[in-house]
């Protein structure tokens, strides 16, 4: 984590949002805190402990847990050095309609008073909270062969909260290609790294399955994906 995140200052502007997911690992009967060493790291290379937020992945995975209850969450880091106004992407429940009588939009009978904005458009929209209520991936095949796997839901909503259209996200462990496809759901261009060759071959498995009418190409000679992976398995065979 160090290695990669201290080139973040050549990777993002001065206002740029870091946002780290993080699962719980339990050894010797004890949930480990990995990741302690590495936060004053970050602290001291001056990223924020900005926020910390708790993916609610939903109801509890079957099984014996050894004791403990069944997971259903992960943490997610938010660090930065600037803060950003994340944008209000949650509807608002109650907009327009009659609540409780305790703060409500409208009073018990139905009029709107001064200090329930009278005369003004009703907020339709709100910031998220710092629990984000999304379920966990239950696919089976091609999008669960990584071992870290995370639905595309998660970061388009990290996305939608925290960058406009057309901005650019940054993944430095791009995995099987799940921000990525976040990123043509949102319209957000997403600058992705993954060294395992065969992570790379599986994240454009997973592209050219959802995006067939649009082409995987090489940047520095524009030759097609197909051409390359072709020349790379009659590397292989040659050498066996």
């Amino acid at each position: 984590m160090q290695g990669v995140f201290q080139h973040l200052d050549a990777a993002l502007r001065p206002d740029g949002q870091v946002l780290v997911n993080l699962g719980l690992i339990h050894r010797d009967n004890e949930w480990q805190p990995y990741w302690a060493g590495w936060l004053d790291w970050m602290r001291a290379r001056g990223w924020r402990r900005f926020g910390l937020y708790t993916w609610d992945q939903g109801p509890g995975l079957p099984g014996d847990w050894n004791g403990r209850l069944s997971p259903a969450f992960e943490l997610l880091f938010h660090f930065n050095r600037e803060a950003r106004r994340p944008n209000k992407i949650i509807p608002c429940r109650w907009a327009g309609h009659v609540n409780s009588e305790k703060g409500g939009l409208r009073a018990k009978d139905g009029t709107v008073g001064e200090w329930q904005h009278a005369g003004q458009g009703v907020q339709e929209t709100r910031i998220p909270d710092n629990v984000l209520r999304i379920t966990r991936h239950k696919a089976r095949g091609i999008e669960t062969e990584h071992p870290a796997v995370f639905p595309v839901v998660l970061p388009e909503f990290l996305m939608r909260a925290y960058t406009d259209e057309t901005e650019v996200v940054f993944e430095p462990f791009g995995g099987s290609g799940t921000t990525i496809l976040a990123g043509q759901r949102t319209d957000r261009r997403v600058r992705a790294i993954e060294l395992a060759p065969a992570y790379v071959d599986l994240a454009i498995a997973r592209w050219r399955m959802l995006h067939p009418d649009l082409p995987v190409t090489l940047a520095d000679d524009g030759r097609d994906y197909d051409a390359v992976a072709a020349a790379r398995m009659e590397v292989t065979a040659s050498a066996a």
